[in-house]
């Protein structure tokens, strides 16, 4: 057993390998790694990862599933609070939210959330797991003006409300900063972005 209070290292590009190409830097976690680092997690009753993280995922729960390796169930788990897990758990602030508050780093080093969640959208995209739709449509229509992260985030939740929702974008791709403001290395389009665009649109949007 690894020393629980240090992180699971996260493998990445080698820094002469990566100096020549534009390709994700960080590999993240595979499933073993995932589920070591998950069984880090003390399960906190009063768990201020939850207030740190700015859409209120149930952190505690879908770290408890990883740790099972009940990964598709995990991904259901964070799909109810977030629109764009495979984006969120690469390029959110997480030392500063859900991992600055984390109750493990007082003593060690905290819980690698952004990883974790990183690893299991990227699980469920490769296994072709969808986040689940409304149960039936309320009879309202929606238009969000604009395909970023916030557009497409309040589009995803509304239509798990029930909602009709449009999305109408100016540019060329759906994504917005996503797609024009972050580098491929920190965030693949194709393989992430795009895959994230199309789980909102399999909500109905």
């Amino acid at each position: 057993m690894a020393d629980v209070l240090k992180k699971v290292p996260v493998r990445e590009q080698e820094p002469k390998v990566r100096a020549a190409n534009f390709e994700e830097v960080c590999l993240g976690y595979n499933k073993e790694e995932a589920m070591e680092e998950a069984s880090r997690c003390i399960n906190c009753k009063n768990a201020k990862c939850v207030s740190g993280c700015p859409v209120s995922i149930n952190i505690p729960a879908f770290i408890h599933e990883v740790k099972e390796g009940n990964f598709e169930q995990a991904y259901q788990i964070i799909s109810e609070s977030s629109a764009l897990p495979a984006v969120c758990g690469r390029v959110c602030p997480q030392e500063s939210q859900c991992e600055g508050k984390c109750i493990r780093g007082i003593k060690g080093e905290s819980i690698s959330i952004g990883k974790l969640e990183r690893f299991v959208a990227d699980w469920a995209r490769e296994n072709g797991i969808k986040p689940t739709p409304a149960k039936e449509k309320n009879g309202h229509k929606v238009a969000v003006i604009g395909s970023g992260p916030s557009g497409l985030t309040c589009a995803g939740d509304l239509a798990k409300l029930g909602y009709d929702v449009t999305i109408f974008e100016a540019l060329h791709k759906e994504g917005g900063v996503l797609v024009y403001g972050i580098p491929e290395f920190r965030l693949p389009k194709d393989k992430v972005v795009a895959a994230e665009v199309e789980n909102v649109k399999s909500l109905g949007v």
